[in-house]
């Protein structure tokens, strides 16, 4: 019941602010559309979130373990579109490689790409939920998203 007051209050204080900010008169006048913001470029500490969501992370946390990784700074590297990532099992036990992967995140677009000879995007809910949250934060549109959605790591 708490949490339905709650809403409903911040519900009717959005209303009000909303209408607060509508013309007084409206008989024939244009409300002007705001103009479109400019999208922005993820941070690196955002791509790590994108990181630390990837499926083979969440596997190696189901085994009792947990992820690590470092910034890929090579000229082999488009730093100008994406980072990169080299990840790791952190807490490997046993003996081996500790390499999980190499991924790169789309600084335009917030895609997360599994860098494997033949680059893949990697996709699942966590990472949709997130990135939905990160381009509206960065507003990253449709049109951003196709102008840099093509490009490969």
């Amino acid at each position: 019941m708490l949490s339905t007051t709650c809403a409903t209050h911040r519900f009717l204080a959005t209303f009000l602010a909303v209408a607060a900010l509508m013309p007084v008169s409206a008989s024939n006048q244009r409300v002007l559309a705001a103009p479109q913001a400019q999208s922005e470029p993820l941070s690196q500490t955002e791509a790590e979130i994108l990181i630390y969501l990837l499926p083979e992370a969440h596997q190696v946390r189901q085994e009792g373990m947990d992820i690590g990784w470092e910034l890929q700074t090579g000229s082999a590297w488009n730093q100008k579109d994406f980072y990169g990532f080299w990840v790791v099992n952190a807490k490997r036990k046993n003996v081996g490689s500790v390499t999980i992967g190499f991924f790169s995140v789309n600084k335009h677009t917030a895609e997360v790409w599994d860098d494997t000879p033949s680059p893949k995007r990697v996709n699942n809910v966590e990472l949709r939920g997130i990135q939905k949250i990160l381009r509206e934060g960065h507003h990253i549109d449709a049109q951003t998203l196709t102008a840099f959605g093509n490009m490969r790591p």
